[in-house]
C-alpha cells in the first residue's frame, strides 16, 4: 500500500519541468476541441511516435476518444494567457484565439513553437487517464521560446549563450552547475528578506546576462526578462561584472557599446574615462548603482558581486527597486543587506575572505 496520499504525489510529479502544450482535435459534430496537457512526450522516430495522456473524467475526453486525429500545439513563452483557458471547463475556450486549419481541418493555434498534426494509432488504459500514442504526420517549428512549467507556476524556458562560465576553461564545470542551481534555489527566500526584486546575472559570450529574476508582489517593472543582455556600461549587473572581471575580459564589451552610442548619434555618451572612474567606484564600495533608461526614473537598481571558491566574481546579485527607496548613493538600508547576501552567498559558494 502507498506511503503517500495524492497531494505529496502531485507535488513530487510537479517539480518536473516541462513543456505546455494545447492538444486540439474536431468532435463527432466538427466543432473545435482543446485542453490544456502538459503530459506530452516523445516515444519514437522511426517509426515518428508521441503520446499525450488525459483524465478519464474531462470533459473533452470523449472527444479525443473518438477522433482519429488530434494535434499537439506546444506553446510559446508568451502564451499562458492560452494554457489558462484551455486548462478550464464551461467556457468557448476558442472564443478570440487565432486558429488555422490543419489537416483534416483540425484547429491549429496561431503564434506557437512548434505543431506536431498526428494520426491516433493507440489508446491505452492508464489508471484514471487514457493514454493516447500518435503517429506524427506533418510538423512546423517556429522561431519562438517555448512555455515552461513546473513547480505549480509557468517558466520562461532559454537556451543561454554563456560561453566558457568561468575565466580559466580547464575549470569543472559541474562546479559551475552545482552553484547555478544553489544561487538560484537561494533567490526567493532572499527576495522576500530583501523585499526587493532581485536578478541574477552571468557573464556570457554578449556579456552580462540574465539567468533568473525573483519578482515581487508588487513587481516594480516587467521588463527584466531570462537571457537579456544588459549594458556593461549603464546596468547595476554589468557594472559589477566590469568592475570585478579581469580588464581583458571586459573592455572589447565596454568599448563596443561606447562604439554604438557614438554612432547612433547619442548624447552625453560617457567617455572611457569616465567609465574606469565609476568602476573604481563600485570596486571601492562593493556595489554598483544605476538608473536604467528601460525602467524609467523612478527605478533603479543596485548589484553586488558573489564570489566563488576561487575568489572570482561568478554572479552579479542586483536588486530593483522605488529610486525614492534606493537612494542616489552607495549607502542605505537596502544596499546593505544585498551586500550582506551577497556576501553569505559567497561563502556558501565557497568564497573565503582573507581579513
Amino acid at each position: 500500500m502507498a506511503s503517500f496520499d495524492q497531494r505529496e504525489l502531485r507535488n513530487v510529479l510537479g517539480s518536473f519541468v516541462t513543456g505546455v502544450t494545447v492538444v486540439t482535435t474536431l468532435d463527432a459534430e466538427g466543432r473545435p476541441v482543446g485542453v490544456t496537457a502538459n503530459s506530452f512526450s516523445s516515444v519514437s522516430l522511426e517509426p515518428p511516435l508521441i503520446l499525450w495522456s488525459q483524465a478519464l473524467t474531462a470533459r473533452s475526453f470523449p472527444a479525443f476518444r473518438d477522433s482519429g486525429r488530434f494535434i499537439i500545439n506546444i506553446l510559446a513563452e508568451d502564451q499562458a494567457h492560452i494554457s489558462q483557458r484551455f486548462a478550464k471547463a464551461g467556457e468557448d475556450k476558442f472564443a478570440g484565439i487565432a486558429v488555422r486549419e490543419g489537416i483534416d481541418r483540425l484547429p491549429l493555434i496561431e503564434g506557437c513553437t512548434a505543431y506536431l498534426e498526428c494520426r491516433k494509432v493507440a489508446t491505452h488504459p492508464g489508471g484514471d487517464h487514457a493514454v493516447f500514442l500518435g503517429e506524427v504526420e506533418r510538423i512546423e517549428l517556429r522561431d519562438r521560446k517555448p512555455l515552461a512549467f513546473g513547480g505549480g507556476r509557468y517558466m520562461l524556458a532559454h537556451a543561454y549563450d554563456l560561453g566558457a562560465f568561468s575565466i580559466d576553461k580547464p575549470s569543472s564545470g559541474l562546479q559551475h552547475v552545482e552553484a547555478v542551481r544553489i544561487a538560484n534555489a537561494a533567490l526567493p527566500e532572499l527576495g522576500q528578506r530583501l523585499d526587493a526584486m532581485l536578478g541574477l546575472s552571468v557573464w556570457g559570450n554578449r556579456g552580462p546576462t540574465v539567468i533568473n529574476w525573483e519578482p515581487t508582489r508588487n513587481a516594480v517593472t516587467h521588463d527584466l526578462h531570462t537571457g537579456l543582455v544588459v549594458s556593461p556600461v549603464f546596468s547595476a549587473s554589468g557594472l559589477t561584472f566590469a568592475a570585478h572581471l579581469p580588464r581583458e575580459m571586459t573592455c572589447h564589451h565596454i568599448q563596443a557599446e561606447l562604439k554604438m552610442l557614438h554612432e547612433a548619434g547619442m548624447s552625453n555618451v560617457p567617455s572611457l574615462e569616465h567609465v574606469e572612474a565609476r568602476l573604481a567606484e563600485v570596486r571601492a564600495h562593493g556595489l554598483a548603482h544605476s538608473v536604467p533608461e528601460r525602467f524609467g526614473a523612478d527605478i533603479a537598481a543596485i548589484g553586488a558581486p558573489v564570489f566563488d571558491h576561487r575568489g572570482r566574481i561568478i554572479f552579479a546579485l542586483t536588486a530593483i527597486a522605488p529610486s525614492s527607496r534606493i537612494g542616489e548613493g552607495y549607502e542605505g538600508a537596502l544596499q546593505t543587506a544585498l551586500r550582506q547576501e551577497a556576501a553569505t552567498l559567497s561563502q556558501r559558494l565557497g568564497h573565503k575572505v582573507i581579513v
